[in-house]
């Protein structure tokens, strides 16, 4: 047996074909023919052309694509950018990830606006629950579209309604879901959408994306600007030739260009990054993001009626509305915040070149399976055969415990009845 890879909700496989872009990326940086300004103008272009990648994917415009290095790069821009004051609030449901407070907490030091908890009941976060928490100094609502310790889709649309009632700003995290389910910003109507590369979409190489609502593009202003947010003035033509005019200098009458690439780091980038992300996304769009989303949540159902079968407690939704391509269970609902048996179902799977993952929080989780294009229904019969043998095994374990405690109490009763024997005489 091979092994059976099913831990894409923590990295991807990566495919050869952007495993590959790092040696083109290489080649070109070798390429004794091309000239430092050949090398830059392809590098900067490999920039352009991963936002268009990008924005196609989701349904929107390039000028509302900035290229982010992870989704906690992206949400630490936001933090940073969006015009908040002492006494707003900024919504969060307890079920996200540590990164997506942590990038608030600098900005909260110095601005004085709280970090609002919005408590969840049986790891489902509803309209409902954030609503309870909202008023008039509500200003953000951050939610992950897919929930990382459950594998739980929320119903983002809804949630962005209740936002767009309020007037407050909705960010969504889809480092869960962009790449294993269809996304379309426009149709969803978020502000702002951010994932990293590394999990779903594929690309090892530190680049993902971070969507700005084009609306919202003359409202907010990032922390600095560079170099490459420069529109070089039309008299120049592309940037090396205004690099090499001597007419040029630095206090230029150039203007700042007005897209979400001013959110970017601004010089000399991670092209790479950019370069693999685009190719990323083609062999998604290769195989089709609509028959990667029938294909997982199809394995998800299978997984979530086998695993049901076997009185595994699931923290996942059955419902396929709410299902991602992750699968959250445990042996008894982390029974006083205990995970030890799940803990030891992974080294049991891991010995068998079997990989998934713990994962745990808020009172929450389990063994975390998830599933993408590349995994196959014999893996996961692979994988459901090993849970069956694990259990099993643990339960003859325990039979055999329990008779060894059972004869260590019957040897311990017969020498204690002995010695009252042979005191009375």
């Amino acid at each position: 047996m091979g092994r059976v890879y099913l831990d894409s909700a923590a990295t991807n496989l990566v495919n050869p074909r952007v495993l590959n872009t790092a040696a083109k990326f290489t080649d070109m940086l070798s390429d004794k023919s091309l000239t430092t300004s050949d090398v830059f103008r392809k590098q900067k272009e490999s920039l352009g052309i991963a936002r268009k990648t990008v924005a196609n994917f989701l349904g929107c415009d390039k000028s509302e694509i900035a290229l982010m290095q992870s989704t906690s790069h992206a949400l630490g821009t936001f933090s940073n950018c969006l015009p908040l004051k002492k006494g707003d609030n900024v919504l969060i449901c307890d079920l996200e990830y540590q990164a997506s407070i942590v990038c608030w907490e600098k900005r909260v030091e110095e601005v004085g606006f709280e970090l609002r908890e919005v408590k969840t009941t049986g790891g489902r976060i509803t309209v409902d629950d954030f609503r309870k928490n909202m008023d008039e100094n509500t200003k953000v609502i951050l939610l992950a579209a897919v929930q990382e310790i459950n594998g739980v889709r929320a119903d983002v649309k809804e949630i962005g309604k209740l936002a767009k009632e309020y007037g407050c700003y909705y960010i969504v995290d889809g480092i869960q879901e962009a790449g294993a389910l269809k996304v379309d910003v426009k149709d969803i109507g978020m502000d702002f959408y951010c994932a990293g590369g590394k999990k779903w979409l594929g690309n090892p190489f530190g680049m993902g994306f971070l969507y700005i609502r084009k609306e919202l593009l003359d409202t907010i202003k990032p922390m600095y600007y560079s170099y490459y947010d420069i529109q070089v003035p039309e008299r120049f033509g592309d940037y090396m030739d205004y690099l090499e005019d001597p007419r040029r200098q630095p206090f230029d009458d150039y203007q700042i260009v007005k897209d979400a690439s001013v959110f970017e780091i601004g010089g000399h980038g991670n092209f790479l990054g950019a370069m693999a992300l685009t190719e990323a996304i083609h062999v998604l769009e290769d195989i089709g993001i609509e028959k990667i989303q029938a294909h997982n949540i199809a394995l998800n159902n299978y997984l979530y009626e086998e695993l049901s079968k076997l009185g595994l407690c699931m923290e996942s939704s059955g419902d396929e509305k709410n299902m991602s391509s992750i699968i959250v269970f445990n042996f008894d609902r982390l029974k006083n915040n205990n995970v030890e048996k799940e803990r030891r179902l992974l080294h049991y799977l891991r010995e068998k070149d079997i990989f998934v993952t713990v994962r745990c929080s808020t009172g929450l989780g389990g063994v975390r399976v998830s599933v993408h294009y590349y995994t196959t229904e014999d893996e996961v019969n692979i994988f459901l055969q090993a849970v069956r043998d694990f259990i099993e095994v643990d339960q003859a374990s325990q039979r055999l415990s329990t008779l060894e405690t059972a004869k260590r109490i019957s040897r311990a009763c017969c020498k204690d009845t002995y010695s009252v024997a042979s005191n009375s005489i």
